[in-house]
């Protein structure tokens, strides 16, 4: 006979299951695409995204020098002299019959002429301008508001990247990183091969662009010529070997995404030698390694299986640090066959890392197989004020992931 205490017990747990699974479910639905390069690092926002939103584009002088208000923001006196409007064949500039004086937000103080917006939340604001960023915002591929705009648009800021104006090579360089793979992709015809290779193995390259052009070299060891395919390689292999001056280094992700790109499961010899699957290797490279295959589960057919995805996965399992972010990728891969892997780490390395317990509970409620709720009964039994803590805080959201 079922006592009405165990009655409440299995309907208070079903609850729990449910709950988790509604909150597993939604963590799959966000991180099942990637849609941006996941390898940019964060950006300023694109000058035509800013222009697509602003209700009034111009072109300005400054009046005043800027002063801040009671909430501390600068602002200065500019005069409008023209607007920036949409022609069939772009944008140009149609001049004002006589000036508008308006105050604008800045940044940094200037002097000068500026391009300035008037943004729906904020009202103007203006940055430092000279003849070639307007001219390169006169040109530059209107954005849509259905952001997949094709490879066209998006291959015309090739030629930017390198421009010696920071704010249009940062400019040229935000467009690629809030696109999604496939437009970088479709793109890559607009790149000088030797130029990438170039910028990949430079050390003055700026960190942040490192994974950037790792995935160009990936994708351009693609092309029809084999000397390209090796070149490329080379050049990816040599960038992974390269000692950094310190752990604080960016761009490794893109540079692992590139090599599966270029020659597929071959790579994993190459990580291994480098050493990235030992627990005392460098918790920032073993970041970036996690997150290269979260890349590489998101574009199987461009990188290497999804199964293969899940094997080397399972190999950063037992470093400490990584643990509880591997248990909740192989959760979202649905990787049910590492399921005492994953329970054995309540005890090797649940007691020091507080977060690895409640992602064992989320996997297992997430996991169907039968054997799951045996495992779940057999840690609740072994200390139940401990799994109840761990039950506690399964429910409530992980940190975000280190990038």
């Amino acid at each position: 006979m079922i006592s009405l205490k165990n009655i409440i017990s299995r309907m208070m747990w079903a609850s729990l299951q449910i709950s988790l699974y509604i909150a597993c479910c939604f963590i799959f639905f966000l991180s099942s695409k990637i849609f941006a390069c996941p390898f940019c690092g964060p950006v300023e926002t694109p000058i035509s995204y800013t222009i697509l939103r602003s209700s009034e584009a111009a072109v300005g002088e400054s009046i005043t020098r800027p002063q801040a208000d009671t909430q501390g923001q600068r602002r200065q006196s500019f005069s409008l002299l023209s607007k920036i409007i949409l022609t069939s064949t772009g944008r140009s500039l149609m001049p004002l019959d006589s000036s508008v004086d308006i105050e604008a937000a800045v940044e940094t103080s200037f002097s000068g002429t500026a391009l300035l917006f008037n943004l729906p939340a904020t009202g103007w604001t203006a940055i430092q301008a000279d003849e070639m960023l307007i001219g390169y915002v006169l040109q530059a591929p209107p954005a849509k508001q259905n952001f997949l705009n094709g490879p066209n648009r998006l291959a015309w800021f090739a030629r930017w990247l390198e421009h010696s104006n920071a704010i249009i090579s940062n400019d040229a360089y935000a467009e690629y990183a809030l696109a999604p793979f496939q437009e970088v992709q479709n793109s890559v015809h607009a790149f000088d091969l030797n130029l990438v290779i170039d910028r990949l193995t430079d050390p003055t390259l700026p960190q942040q662009r490192r994974g950037f052009y790792g995935l160009l070299a990936g994708l351009l060891s693609h092309a029809p010529s084999k000397q390209s395919h090796k070149a490329c390689t080379n050049a990816l292999i040599e960038a992974l070997e390269t000692k950094p001056s310190s752990d604080f280094q960016t761009g490794l992700d893109g540079i692992i995404a590139g090599l599966f790109i270029a020659i597929g499961k071959k790579t994993l010899p190459l990580l291994k030698r480098e050493g990235l699957f030992r627990n005392d290797a460098s918790p920032i490279n073993q970041r970036h390694l996690l997150q290269a295959l979260r890349f590489c589960w998101e574009y199987p057919s461009d990188t290497i299986t999804r199964n293969r995805v899940i094997s080397i996965t399972r190999e950063l399992l037992t470093v400490p640090h990584l643990s509880r972010e591997v248990i909740v990728d192989l959760s979202r891969y649905q990787d049910w066959e590492s399921c005492d892997n994953v329970t054995e780490t309540w005890d090797t390395l649940g007691s020091e890392n507080p977060f690895i317990r409640p992602a064992i509970i989320g996997y297992l409620l997430a996991c169907p197989l039968e054997k799951s709720s045996v495992l779940l009964t057999h840690l609740r039994d072994k200390n139940i004020k401990v799994f109840e803590e761990a039950q506690q805080a399964a429910l409530i959201p992980f940190p975000a992931a280190a990038p």
